[in-house]
């Protein structure tokens, strides 16, 4: 076992929070992130780790014996306008890293140096594979990685999320959740089209806005009559666009939303009777109905053995601050690839400090994270690697 986990990852924290106002400095955007990259290997290089490039994601293995346990952090930003007038906020405009994926790097990084002289003594008892991957907001990054190699040879995999992610951890609180813990996050565009006319003779134009709104309707029926109430389904339409002055009935509404289910079944009926209602609903009001359904990132699922055993080894350095969540999150997640081919299983740190005004959302342009907390989540990363090398 690695000695004193939490100790030693004490004595890195204020390079690990050094390496976090860093890559929170300069925030890169999806696939293509140079300037992190860059960041990611040096600091590999100073450690004295080989890596290996998979475009602007990063993998690096340790150890030369026993189990091989993948460790990933997500490396992209968003396209936010950052609003924290904190001293190492981004200088980028109009980028951000308002979901933590700065820290996610930082602590990743400061687990790797305590692997590393574990490795270089002879006494790690695992291979550890450190996986720095880009494009986890919605740009499929996971999957490029895969592509690249990443879970070759992987008997398990281990990762989680900072921020605020579950309502029933507290600030310090680290949750694990056997079985089905994120949604799937598909995406529906599409459009209610007539032809356009005077606001004061409906009678000769088709109005896409009324059609939209019993459409709306249609959709909260669906979700409450419809669907098995005992299954967790979000339906949002949280984009809308049409018209242009007061006295015009539109040619055209635009709209875009989200579905989000837990269930590969319920995935596929949210998927058809979205589009099956727009149609219904557009034929009865004399429109065209344009609808386009992606498929986003599926639900993330959680192994329960391994999960299990990490929240057993995290315990053992955190006590009663490891919980085991009951609720999923309907929020999406591309590491469900990664469990989709290999053993493992997903974890979320709260790491918020309301007394400090650390209390703003992830996604929000005012987000932050408690940095005295970051140690604990190269703590976690260590701990739960070396519980999957044992299970």
């Amino acid at each position: 076992m690695i000695a004193d986990i939490p100790g030693r990852c004490r004595a890195l924290g204020p390079h690990i929070i050094e390496l976090r106002r860093a890559f929170h400095s300069l925030p890169e955007v999806g696939l293509e992130l140079p300037r992190t990259a860059d960041l990611v290997r040096a600091e590999l290089d100073r450690l004295g780790i080989a890596w290996k490039a998979a475009g602007s994601g990063t993998m690096a293995d340790i150890g030369t014996r026993g189990p091989l346990v993948g460790m990933r952090a997500d490396m992209d930003a968003l396209p936010v306008t950052e609003k924290t007038g904190l001293a190492w906020a981004s200088t980028i405009p109009g980028k951000m890293h308002a979901c933590g994926h700065d820290a996610h790097m930082a602590s990743l990084l400061g687990a790797a140096a305590v692997l590393k002289v574990e490795a270089d003594a002879g006494r790690l008892a695992f291979r550890a594979r450190l996986i720095f991957q880009p494009g986890e907001e919605g740009y499929f990054g996971a999957k490029t990685m895969i592509e690249a190699g990443c879970l070759e040879g992987l008997d398990a995999i281990e990762g989680g999320h900072a921020g605020e992610l579950s309502d029933e951890l507290g600030p310090g609180e680290l949750g694990f959740m056997p079985g089905a813990m994120m949604a799937s996050s598909d995406t529906f565009r599409g459009s209610f089209v007539g032809s356009g006319g005077h606001g004061s003779a409906p009678h000769h134009s088709p109005d896409p806005i009324a059609a939209f709104a019993a459409w709306l309707a249609a959709l909260n029926n669906l979700r409450s009559r419809e669907l098995d109430q005992r299954k967790p389904a979000v339906i949002s339409v949280c984009s809308v666009h049409s018209g242009n002055t007061h006295n015009v009935i539109p040619e055209r509404l635009d709209f875009e939303g989200t579905a989000r289910s837990l269930e590969p079944e319920l995935r596929g009926r949210l998927k058809a009777r979205i589009g099956e209602l727009g149609t219904a609903v557009a034929s009865m009001w004399n429109l065209r109905f344009e609808y386009d359904y992606e498929d986003g990132y599926p639900p993330l699922v959680n192994d329960a053995g391994a999960s299990e055993a990490m929240e057993e080894g995290c315990r053992a350095i955190l006590g009663a601050r490891v919980k085991r969540m009951t609720m999923p999150s309907m929020g999406g997640e591309d590491f469900a690839y990664y469990l989709g081919k290999v053993p493992g299983a997903f974890w979320f740190f709260s790491t918020q400090a309301p007394g400090r005004g650390i209390s703003y959302p992830n996604h929000n342009p005012r987000f932050d994270l408690d940095e005295g907390l970051l140690a604990d989540a190269a703590a976690i990363h260590l701990a739960c690697a070396q519980a999957l090398a044992r299970a």
